[in-house]
């Protein structure tokens, strides 16, 4: 196995993306307005965006991203309370409560607004978080693979990159996620589930090395690993891109990656704003703008309860 190198990199209809590549996560519509701030700032910051087949939805034609966007299936969704994973005709699909309604998330939904809108799709799956049975493990995997093949042969557009996902529970069942995908002509490789998993390393990046050992060159795509600490040893693993709305987060609660002791109480929308893009500077290397920089500068120097050079 060779880890990721630079000189890798996945063309899209939008433009090529070089490898490693760190995937910011955004969304659209009203629920988090910090997102609207920081999302003309991307293309000078990161090779490419993420967003949830959901978010996306909400998306206005003025508000796409000039760089390649990649669309998760938005299988997420099936975490939530009372939503239900069925099988209907040979494929999974969700159903997930929406007040008085039920909403219906089939593959070919999520497929075709993917095609609409994508540079790059990732697969309808369906995560297995610590603590199922080994039976409803096996039936969401199964169903997992089962949409990812379906999309496969019924993708329309060539040049939409698509990305077949791996849900698994240990280095066995990744392992065999990932034989299901062997040499059938997907673009890429996702892996998700892993986010549940982060107490236990060791096991996340086994799991890294399994499907990257199995799927040979395609692109391997980690889904929300994307604190900088987990950076090297997921590039080194074999991972060659990760995405993660973590930057954001840690903004709107005030927080500094790289300086871990900084806490800015009760900050300003503007404040949140040069958080989030000292935050992704961080994980993707890229130098700010000196405008955009020097405020945030300012606030660690005045700050009483963190200096500027604190460890």
């Amino acid at each position: 196995m060779t880890p990721s190198h630079p000189t890798r990199s996945l063309v899209t209809r939008r433009g090529t993306i070089p490898f490693p590549a760190y995937l910011p996560v955004t969304t659209f519509g009203k629920k988090y307005p910090l997102d609207d701030l920081i999302r003309p700032y991307l293309p000078r910051l990161a090779p490419a965006v993420m967003v949830s087949h959901y978010y996306a939805q909400q998306m206005k034609l003025e508000q796409r991203p000039s760089i390649p966007l990649w669309i998760d299936s938005g299988g997420f969704a099936a975490l939530f309370e009372g939503t239900q994973i069925l099988d209907r005709r040979g494929v999974g699909v969700l159903e997930v409560p929406n007040g008085d309604q039920v909403d219906l998330l089939h593959p070919k939904d999520v497929l075709t607004f993917q095609e609409d809108h994508a540079d790059v799709a990732l697969t309808l799956d369906f995560p297995i978080p610590p603590g199922l049975d080994d039976s409803e493990n096996h039936r969401r995997q199964q169903l997992t693979i089962t949409n990812a093949l379906w999309a496969l042969d019924n993708r329309r557009r060539p040049d939409l990159r698509l990305y077949a996902c791996v849900q698994a529970w240990d280095v066995a069942s990744a392992q065999a996620c990932a034989q299901a995908y062997q040499g059938k002509g997907f673009d890429g490789v996702a892996i998700g589930g892993l986010v549940p998993r982060t107490k236990h390393p060791d096991q996340v990046l086994a799991i890294v090395r399994a499907v990257r050992d199995i799927i040979g060159d395609l692109p391997l795509h980690v889904l929300g690993l994307g604190n900088p600490k987990w950076l090297p040893s997921l590039y080194e693993a074999g991972a060659d891109s990760v995405d993660s709305s973590s930057y954001v987060q840690y903004a709107a609660n005030g927080k500094l990656w790289g300086n871990p002791n900084f806490i800015l109480e009760d900050p300003s929308p503007t404040d949140r704003l040069h958080l989030a893009l000292c935050n992704l500077a961080l994980a993707t290397g890229k130098t700010l703008p000196l405008s955009t920089a020097m405020p945030i500068f300012t606030t660690l120097q005045l700050s009483q309860k963190t200096p500027l050079n604190s460890d």
